[in-house]
């Protein structure tokens, strides 16, 4: 703790920063600096430095780093020719400002009760606010050093709490995390950086199913049909075109040759594919390309399209990236390709990669249901691969000869996995345990909490939830809880209209798969064994078992067929009975549907 009339101790934490510690030369600034400190550290706000250009090098906020991760920043404090700046969050603000000088008016809106009482309940997490010595303390300790990123990791959680919605800000965190922390609050803005690293080829994303194979996901060979005839050709799979990219270090966009490639393409396309070409040695040959690997080429010589060669466009990349063209099936051909993307398109020598992997960009493949592939099949050696210690810059590296390429391959360091599993989904076999203890598994539960302060006409829909999941934990497991994704629409939305959606087109079909159309089940689930009979959301009708199969047949009510009552989704009461059983009926007899009126 401070007071209030004396920061120098706080002043030091700022050292390092030296934008922030000119302007605190300046009494003036020290004057507004000390009531912006006080007032945002009296209402539980935590203060720490960062290493950022864009958005400030110090931050006030909701820090939780030491435990679970920063939880929302409140502005961005910076400062230039000695004058401190702010840019308040956007979620503080009422537009998305700007950066703008630290003015007297600005501190004394902060400072106001008004401000302190918009945010309290998000302060209110059982502790005061901190310090940068704590971060600091935090991150000298050889325990508890930088957080470690896993190369591997796996969100699963029973459906609908958000895994596949979390893996926007998962990939954030390993690929700009200063972004992520800058706009924790804003969706829309982690989305739109999100689909522009997808764009920039640094995030891959792909769902596993039952046929996605090794082929599909490593390399295998396509058929091609040339001049009539059926041809087949050695095509990367998605894991192993992003693990190419990360070894060069730098995302697919950025890559000289694969801008060249696209620069050729266009070029063949508005001349019917006809390109002039020559060799090293000046002989001239003519090469028709029409997309793919491969080019067709035609010495001057040549009289027909029969005598035509082709060039390998991946023999092409080899020796731009080696210079050795040794074992290369008509050399001359693939160096004048190399020569005509250098000569017309400005292809730039070859630069390799980086022997520091710190310097090299980093690349995420998100395999989204990752339980519900093959996983053997689909990793095979690959399994070996991707462990920590056996990529390709660990001390104990591990590289394999690919089985249709037969090129020596192994996995990068800067090359992230995340995946997503569906606990609920019993119909496939668990992960393969070998693949298992390769991933850091982190838990995504049903969170009904984020939905206490929703209230459909006096239906509390976190207590909903929350008696829902109680019982399908009894009944069945935790894993086949209802996640609270499928209920996040009535924030914005608290109709009953919008919850009778819900539960006749989400809640009640997963009901129906996780218990396998045991009815009884769904009924205790849903309290409707002692609900009013109008209440009950699924019914059994009664029948005349006797007139339909004669006084010596006697069926038990479970065998009798079920219905699902319609007008209970547009009642109130039937969903205030889920929780509260207010005015149950006390008779478990089969109910007639003319009693539902």
């Amino acid at each position: 703790m401070f007071p209030s009339d004396d920061f120098d101790e706080l002043w030091r934490f700022f050292e390092d920063v030296p934008r922030l510690r000119n302007a605190l030369q300046n009494e003036a600034q020290q004057h507004l600096f000390n009531r912006l400190v006080s007032a945002t550290h009296h209402q539980g706000w935590d203060w720490w430095t960062v290493k950022s250009a864009q958005y400030g090098p110090a931050r006030v906020g909701r820090n939780n780093d030491l435990e679970k991760g920063t939880a929302s920043v409140l502005a961005n404090i910076d400062a230039q020719d000695g004058q401190l700046l702010i840019k308040l969050n956007k979620r503080v603000s009422e537009a998305d400002e700007g950066w703008r000088l630290l003015d007297e008016s600005l501190v004394a809106r902060l400072e106001s009760e008004e401000f302190a009482a918009a945010f309290r309940d998000e302060q209110q997490v059982g502790r005061s606010g901190r310090w940068p010595a704590d971060y600091y303390r935090h991150k000298e300790s050889p325990a508890m050093s930088d957080r470690h990123l896993p190369l591997n990791q796996i969100l699963f959680g029973p459906p609908g709490t958000g895994k596949t919605h979390a893996t926007v800000n998962a990939a954030l965190e390993i690929l700009d995390a200063d972004y992520l922390e800058a706009h924790q609050d804003d969706r829309a803005a982690l989305k739109l950086r999100f689909d522009a690293l997808v764009e920039r080829g640094q995030v891959s994303f792909v769902t596993f199913h039952q046929s996605f194979s090794y082929e599909d996901f490593v390399e295998g060979l396509r058929a091609t049909s040339v001049d009539g005839q059926l041809q087949y050709e050695v095509e990367a799979g998605i894991f192993k075109r992003l693990c190419e990219r990360a070894s060069l270090g730098r995302a697919e966009t950025d890559d000289p040759f694969d801008q060249a490639l696209k620069r050729l393409q266009e070029h063949a396309a508005a001349n019917d594919g006809q390109l002039q070409m020559q060799t090293i040695w000046d002989k001239p040959f003519t090469a028709f390309y029409s997309g793919g690997e491969t080019l067709k080429v035609f010495p001057q010589s040549s009289q027909s399209n029969v005598n035509g060669y082709r060039a390998n466009l991946e023999l092409v990349r080899q020796y731009y990236q080696t210079g050795n063209k040794g074992g290369i099936y008509n050399a001359s051909y693939v160096e004048g390709v190399l020569l005509y993307l250098q000569r017309e398109f400005g292809l730039s020598p070859y630069q390799a990669p980086s022997a520091d992997p710190a310097e090299r960009e980093k690349f995420v493949l998100i395999i989204d249901e990752i339980n519900r592939g093959n996983v053997s099949r689909i990793f095979g050696e690959l399994i070996s691969l991707i462990e920590d210690g056996k990529r390709a810059e660990a001390n104990e590296a591990l590289s394999v000869i690919l089985p249709y390429s037969k090129e020596r391959f192994s996995v990068p360091g800067n090359v992230y996995l995340i995946g997503t599993m569906n606990t609920a989904d019993r119909s496939l076999a668990g992960l393969d345990i070998a693949l298992r203890r390769r991933f850091m598994f982190h838990e995504m539960p049903s969170r009904p909490e984020l939905l206490d302060q929703v209230v459909v006409e006096g239906i509390n829909i976190g207590e909903l939830l929350r008696t829902l999941n109680q019982r399908i934990e009894v009944l069945l497991d935790r894993e086949h809880c209802l996640g609270h994704a499928y209920f996040m629409p009535l924030i914005k939305e608290p109709e009953l209209a919008r919850l009778a959606l819900i539960f006749r087109n989400q809640i009640l079909p997963l009901l129906q798969e996780y218990f396998f159309e045991d009815w009884q089940r769904i009924q205790w689930v849903l309290n409707d064994h002692r609900k009013r009979a109008a209440d009950r959301f699924v019914y059994q009708p009664r029948h005349d078992v006797h007139g339909l199969f004669g006084e010596a047949v006697r069926l038990p009510a479970h065998h009798l067929p079920w219905r699902l009552n319609d007008e209970a989704f547009e009642r109130l009461t039937a969903y205030a009975g889920i929780t509260h059983g207010a005015g149950i009926a006390a008779d478990q007899e089969p109910v007639d549907k003319a009693e539902l009126t």
